[in-house]
């Protein structure tokens, strides 16, 4: 081959790929946190769903790993401290949000700080209030998680400067919803909510309290404005009491959506809330149905997804301590059947939780209802619960109001480029040296 052809020949080849690269979606970085998901719980939802022999789409990544959950003053992480280390990537006290003690100034950049100094676009989406632990301690630094009221009015801020778009829940803390049914505040937090209403629409922030909405403004190009999108005035019902509009996965899909329509690199946070609340619950159907929607969200995150993306899936912390017990379980048990009484054993359940307020399987699924006959006084009559019930509840081992968060080890998934890094043991604060590593590749 004459030398000049080969150089030609190398150059075409060269155009060629930048061609390609040039043409090809921008990366993107999703990191899913299934709160209070554990294995137990994941092994739960596919004999239900599926049966023993069955797979869930979440079984089919290609990386795992097992990650230590301890936060910096406890054994056992509450939500706050877990996202923080996820967000920051130190261990952090409980109940602290973005920072490493409630006493803390300031904290660690977020990931969504870094991404932003990469040029890359950012979103928080979840189907808790977005004043939540693990979607605030992405978005905001405070002392207490429980003061949601004034981590909104600092998400308000934060919108634009850390984020282009926050989607989920816990509209009563952006908006006055005193006169709505099941709306309350605590003393003087309806003030701090006005206060944030007012900053708000002031702000140049694209607001939206319909889902269509929303939906309708992203199909028609979104705009240049940070969006704020919540759709329930607290966290979102459960899945199992009927479906709902949007689910977790519809949120994520329109935010890969929004954020790809802005022609450069995202991150993503995406948080499944409610199998965590299900758990403190004792409530096993509402839990498992949760996590066949976390499973849903995977499945449709994996198809809009641009080539060349990272997504990572983990959980924070297990939630009450969910067993499957026995033998004897019939291999083919599934459905309704697994999350009421051992088909084998009657006084026995298949399910059961270390902590929680179904301490008693026949007391604790009883339903009062009152029965009204002409003629007659009202009367009050006990009824027992079915296992198709969602408010079923299983045995607890030792009984609490609701059940307690678990310090066990949890589990992390992985696909895409610098999923490699997840594997063996990792602290969760890895996640974030994973992630970081992965936007500074493209921040150079």
């Amino acid at each position: 081959m004459f030398p000049h052809f080969r150089y030609f020949s190398f150059f075409v080849a060269a155009l060629a790929v930048a061609g390609r690269m040039a043409a090809a979606d921008p990366a993107g970085i999703v990191l899913v946190i299934s709160d209070g998901t554990s294995q137990e719980l994941i092994t739960a939802t596919r004999l239900y769903a599926h049966g023993a022999d069955g797979r869930l789409e979440l079984e089919s990544f290609p990386q795992t790993a097992i990650v230590r959950t301890h936060s910096l003053d406890d054994m056992v992480t509450d939500s706050s401290a877990a996202a923080t280390a996820m967000a920051r990537g130190i261990k952090a006290d409980n109940h602290a949000v973005g920072i490493r003690t409630p006493h803390s100034k300031t904290g660690p950049p977020s990931l969504l700080d870094l991404a932003r100094r990469a040029g890359w676009s950012t979103g928080v989406v979840s189907d808790d209030s977005v004043t939540g632990a693990t979607p605030a301690s992405f978005l905001v630094e405070h002392g207490s998680r429980q003061e949601e009221a004034q981590i909104a009015s600092k998400i308000v801020d934060q919108l634009g400067p850390r984020a282009d778009i926050v989607l989920g829940g816990g509209a009563k803390w952006f908006s006055d919803l005193a006169k709505e049914p099941g709306v309350a505040y605590n003393p003087g937090q309806r003030e701090i909510v006005q206060a944030t209403r007012a900053k708000l629409d002031g702000a140049k922030i694209a607001v939206f309290d319909q889902w269509r909405q929303f939906v309708d403004a992203v199909a028609k190009g979104g705009g240049d404005l940070p969006v704020l999108g919540t759709f329930y005035p607290a966290e979102f019902p459960f899945y199992a009491d009927g479906p709902r509009t949007p689910r977790v996965s519809d949120m994520a899909v329109e935010a890969v959506r929004f954020l790809r329509a802005k022609g450069r690199p995202f991150f993503l946070m995406v948080e499944a809330a409610l199998p965590d609340k299900a758990c403190h619950r004792g409530q096993a159907k509402r839990a498992i149905t949760e996590v066949l929607e976390l499973d849903h969200m995977l499945a449709e995150l994996r198809k809009n997804l641009p080539p060349g993306s990272l997504l990572l899936v983990t959980t924070d912390h297990e939630t009450g301590g969910l067993a499957i017990s026995g033998p004897p379980v019939p291999p083919a048990t599934r459905g309704d059947a697994l999350v009421g009484a051992n088909p084998v054993v009657p006084t026995r359940s298949i399910l059961s939780w270390a902590t929680g307020p179904g301490a008693d399987l026949k007391k604790s699924n009883v339903r009062e209802r009152k029965v009204i006959e002409i003629g007659k006084p009202p009367r009050m009559v006990s009824e027992p619960k079915q296992a198709s019930d969602p408010d079923f509840q299983q045995p607890a081992a030792m009984e609490s109001g609701g059940a307690m968060h678990t310090g066990g080890d949890v589990w992390m998934l992985g696909e895409g480029p610098g999923s490699e890094k997840v594997h063996g043991f990792l602290e969760n604060t890895d996640i974030y040296r994973l992630i970081a590593s992965q936007i500074d590749k493209t921040g150079r």
